[in-house]
């Protein structure tokens, strides 16, 4: 439809009063051509004005990387491990690491390892007939029997192949690695690992020194007397008491052998569904009663884990309530990491439960502590005896000990230097059960530098999760209880004091020392790789050095026990009186660290 002239007019006039008078707007009038800025401000500045919006500058979104997810290492299971300590038995949780994987990742590899070598046609089945015919094998590289003769090949299968399904199972595995007929475990107790508290206390040297009358307990004249009969111990005059002194002379008629030679119920046992429970029984009630039934409160006191083992509440423990014991609270933790570590990770550490009934204590040795119970000190040693792998950037390398190993055997026995080893050169002591058709793979009579490397390697592989518990030799606690410094020696200053010390064993205070107020010692080393007859000790830890000492004292101090007396002084006699300044007849870094001679 057409509009005429007129009203296109008065639509446009209308659409202009619209656009000015939009609602919600303040009108601002425009100001008189006289009126100045002032004036605008003042009359202005209570007007809202909408700001004009900003156009902000766009940027363009970095990509944000997807963060790194580091796989969390699993804790290892905890093994069990039940120590007869001097007054009771203790429950300890161990965490075992291998080459920085929980001890049962490492078994799984080594169980996965022989179960490909029983699936030579790779039909994904292992059979033990494919791994009695594995070359690599049966010849007993693992440390295994050997399979190679027919009759012994199905005696052996029989053997190991307990459910009788031709199959090689894992959990099969272990028990044929370590030759055993039994269920075989990769963390066991040797049953040399005596309990060895009371034995200590009667075995004592210093208390058959000291204890004149033989009656097993020291009288106050036998502990007043102590510093003068240790003082004419000293064979050497040195001034110094060590153990060998008080030690009986022995007979030419005697064997030759460890002076350690002794037996006693097991010290240890590992508590897990192998365990021998009637055994374990046996200890408990021989260690702490003399074989008799044991009475829990009375034995061990009303406050032990032990009553919880009491499931009747007859006051006795029993047979069937005796695996209790592995459903207790641990008394202590020890965590062991066997091979590579991380920068930072402790090889070895001991840590006691918030609860426990006994208390930790520095033992003096490397990689080691004690759990003391009583008048007992539980020393708990840990060791590797396999040379191990480093850590390098993100992931661990392998050992080159076998190979280094295989290179010395052939360069010491390669005798014609053919760069192989026959049967005439091939050395009977290269490693555990290792012959020359074991590791001659190839059966071409020729022994190479790779395969001596290939079968010490699987044998180290296996020794590599083996962990045994063995005891350590028995140490005198009683001369242990006067050695402050714990560095195995009776100096002067303690030979002083050792009346003293021995006074405060006197517990019920009648003025003597009986064998029960006397301190006991046994020790348990944690070890893998090797064999440990429970002969030795660990090494002392290694003193810091005197900070502040003189050259000259050093020098003089003949004995190594720190002090210089008037029989090591090189000077006069005006001399070392000046010196001694407390009158002590020692010389002490303390009295000399700014005094030359």
């Amino acid at each position: 439809m057409l509009c005429s002239p007129k009203k296109l007019g008065w639509i446009g006039v209308l659409l202009i009063g619209l656009g000015g008078c939009r609602p919600g707007e303040p009108q601002v009038t425009p100001p008189p051509a006289n009126t100045t800025i002032s004036q605008v401000e003042i009359e202005t500045e209570n007007v809202a004005v909408e700001p004009m919006p900003v156009e902000e500058p766009v940027v363009a979104e970095a990509p944000v990387e997807p963060p790194i997810e580091v796989p969390e290492v699993k804790r290892p299971t905890p093994q069990k491990l039940l120590v007869m300590a001097d007054r009771q038995p203790l429950l300890l949780d161990v965490y075992l690491w291998i080459d920085g994987r929980p001890f049962e990742e490492a078994l799984q590899v080594l169980s996965d390892k022989v179960l490909a070598m029983a699936d030579t046609d790779g039909d994904g089945i292992a059979t033990w007939n494919e791994l009695a015919d594995n070359p690599n094998f049966n010849r007993g590289q693992f440390g295994n029997l050997s399979f190679t003769k027919p009759q012994e090949r199905d005696r052996l299968i029989k053997l190991y192949d307990v459910n009788r399904n031709g199959r090689v199972d894992a959990e099969e595995t272990p028990r044929l690695l370590t030759r055993n007929r039994g269920k075989a475990r990769e963390f066991s107790v040797d049953p040399r690992a005596h309990a060895s508290f009371r034995h200590s206390r009667e075995a004592s040297n210093m208390l058959r020194v000291l204890d004149r009358n033989g009656d097993q307990r020291l009288s106050a004249d036998e502990i007043a007397d102590a510093t003068n009969v240790l003082k004419a111990r000293d064979a050497d005059a040195d001034g110094i008491i060590s153990a060998a002194e008080l030690a009986p002379p022995r007979s030419p008629m005697m064997a030759m052998g460890s002076g350690d030679d002794w037996r006693g119920e097991q010290g240890a046992y590992v508590l897990d569904e192998n365990t021998s429970w009637p055994n374990v029984l046996r200890s408990i009630e021989s260690i702490y009663n003399f074989g008799s039934s044991v009475e829990v409160a009375a034995l061990f006191g009303e406050n032990s884990p032990l009553v919880m083992v009491d499931e009747d509440e007859d006051g006795y423990l029993e047979y069937r309530e005796i695996p209790r014991i592995a459903e207790l609270p641990p008394s202590a933790t020890l965590e062991i990491r066997y091979g590579a570590r991380k920068e930072g990770e402790e090889f070895y550490a001991l840590t006691l439960a918030d609860d426990a009934k006994c208390t930790l204590q520095e033992a003096g040795y490397v990689e080691s502590k004690a759990l003391v119970d009583g008048n007992g000190r539980l020393l708990i040693h840990a060791v590797d005896d396999i040379e191990v792998a480093g850590w390098m950037g993100d992931g661990y390398v392998e050992s080159s000990l076998s190979g280094l190993r295989a290179k010395n055997a052939l360069a010491l026995n390669d005798r014609d230097k053919n760069n192989y080893l026959d049967k005439d050169e091939f050395p009977p002591n290269l490693a555990e059960r290792l012959t020359f058709e074991m590791v001659d793979s190839d059966e071409d009579d020729q022994v190479t530098l790779e395969e001596l490397q290939a079968a010490l390697t699987n044998i180290d592989l296996v020794k590599a999760c083996q962990i045994r518990v063995q005891r350590t030799a028995v140490i005198d606690p009683l001369f242990a209880a006067l050695d402050e410094n714990g560095d195995g020696r009776l100096a002067i200053r303690e030979l002083r004091i050792a009346s003293e010390k021995l006074r405060q064993l006197d517990a019920n205070g009648d003025q003597e020392v009986d064998l029960e107020e006397f301190p006991a010692f046994g020790g348990l080393v944690v070890y893998r790789g090797g064999d440990r007859d429970g002969s030795t000790m660990p090494a002392r830890v290694v003193p810091t050095p005197i900070e502040g000492r003189p050259d000259w004292h050093q020098g003089m101090d003949f004995n190594g026990d720190g002090d210089v007396s008037w029989t090591e002084f090189l000077g006069s006699r005006s001399q070392f009186d000046e010196l001694d300044r407390d009158g002590d007849g020692l010389l002490s870094v303390v009295e000399v660290a700014t005094k030359s001679i």
